[in-house]
């Protein structure tokens, strides 16, 4: 199905067409075009002085929806240009809304990966958290479960976000392990598929000069290293051996008093000894993220992995034994067949292994992964129901077990305005 888009000026667009495919999933967006399209969409804009008019116009076979508004830019010089893009989404956002007549989206104009950010920012101009609530709901249209859990978020990450002159003086680095023993259903990142017994070191010695060029740049900057996420892919994949070469060159170049945390996502427990986690952890790794996705092993076929269940915990045991004091464990909500049963069951396991963080992930169908070819990247949007309450149980599960939510964030192709979240022990 088609949407007809027509703007003046044109760059409306940019502004908007993120709104537009909210509203019609399952539509192709072009701008002019043919005459035959299923929906047509007119807006229009003038500004002039310190107001802008708005026009806009939806027709949709025999259902015709019009808007106008003639809203104030009140704000600073410097803030005149993002102040007016905001206006421009809340109309068409209200737009959308009136002709559709729900909800498009219940983080309302809010289309990025970062919604967090915005409270941040109204945060540091001193606004108080009732007030930015107000904002989130009023003048971004978030709806009030949303805005709730904005600010909920916001105010367990303020206290430790990196301020002054400490966040220019200081870097976080990121050293990506493209390679994985098989490949996920529902991933899209491009890598190779690692074979036991074959060798990387064509790859770690490319890496090692980038790495020595990156450090080159810092030295010039005079910039320090702050955390390494070292992530993939699966880096563990990677021999003790290779892990040994890699973590050297990170401490000839990168790691030092400033380093406050060193991330190792081991994510697979097929490739996890007590071994090699001892060696992460006295290398210097004091976060690992060990990644079941799911409890469920029949599920855990489906989508490709080569572990189970049991391999889930003996990797968390094992990690314990090594010493380490920060694991994270990675889920994924929408995974296929999977329901409320498999999502309780799931939480219920992961709470009896006690790690210090879990991430909850709602399944986001991208373009290239296996299940999008198969099944497409509505595929999600078909259960949406079920996702939304395995997502609300989980996050009411893990409260009650006194672990608060810190990190949020958003991905296109997620479906039904849902969001990646991490939650925390205190």
């Amino acid at each position: 199905m088609l949407i007809q888009t027509t703007f003046q000026p044109e760059d409306l667009y940019n502004a908007v067409h993120e709104l537009i495919r909210m509203a019609y999933p399952k539509h192709d967006l072009c701008q002019g075009g043919p005459q035959q399209a299923d929906v047509k969409l007119h807006m229009e804009m003038q500004v002039v002085q310190q107001q802008v008019a708005l026009t806009g116009c939806i027709v949709e076979g025999n259902k015709r929806t019009v808007r106008e508004e003639k809203l104030d830019i009140i704000t600073s010089e410097n803030n005149r240009r993002s102040e007016t893009n905001r206006l421009i989404r809340r109309f068409a956002y209200d737009l959308l809304v009136e002709h559709k007549g729900y909800s498009i989206n219940s983080y309302g104009i809010l289309t990025g990966m970062r919604p967090v950010k915005l409270a941040h920012l109204l945060l540091d101009q001193g606004m108080r958290p009732a007030q930015i609530n107000r904002q989130l709901k009023d003048n971004f249209r978030m709806s009030p479960d949303k805005a709730d859990l904005i600010m909920e978020v916001a105010a367990n990450e303020y206290p430790h976000l990196v301020r002054g002159q400490e966040s220019q003086d200081t870097v976080g680095l990121y050293v990506g392990i493209p390679f994985c023993p098989t490949r996920c259903y529902y991933c899209s990142f491009p890598g190779a598929i690692y074979q036991p017994g074959d060798s990387l070191q064509v790859f770690l010695t490319a890496l090692q000069r980038e790495m020595d060029a990156i450090a080159q740049c810092l030295k010039e900057t005079g910039k320090t290293v702050q955390s390494i996420y070292i992530g993939g892919g699966t880096p563990t994949v990677l021999s003790e051996a290779e892990l040994q070469q890699l973590f050297e060159h990170l401490h000839r170049l990168f790691i030092s008093a400033a380093t406050r945390e060193i991330t190792v996502e081991a994510g697979r427990p097929d490739t996890l000894s007590l071994s090699k986690l001892k060696l992460l952890k006295e290398a210097g790794t004091n976060r690992i993220c060990i990644n079941p996705q799911t409890m469920n092993d029949e599920t855990l076929v489906k989508i490709g992995r080569a572990h189970d269940r049991e391999g889930v915990v003996q990797s968390v045991i094992w990690a314990k034994e090594a010493g380490f004091k920060q694991i994270n464990m990675d889920l994924i909500v929408g995974l296929p067949d999977e329901g409320k049963q498999d999502y309780q069951r799931t939480a219920e396991e992961i709470l009896a292994l006690a790690p210090e963080n879990i991430t909850v992930h709602t399944l986001a169908v991208k373009r290239g992964s296996p299940m999008a070819e198969k099944e497409g990247r509505e595929s999600v949007g078909n259960r949406i129901k079920t996702v939304q309450e395995g997502l609300n149980m989980m996050g009411n599960m893990f409260r009650d077990s006194n672990y608060q939510p810190y990190y949020l964030y958003r991905q296109k192709y997620m479906q039904a305005s849902m969001e990646n979240i991490g939650y925390s022990l205190p």
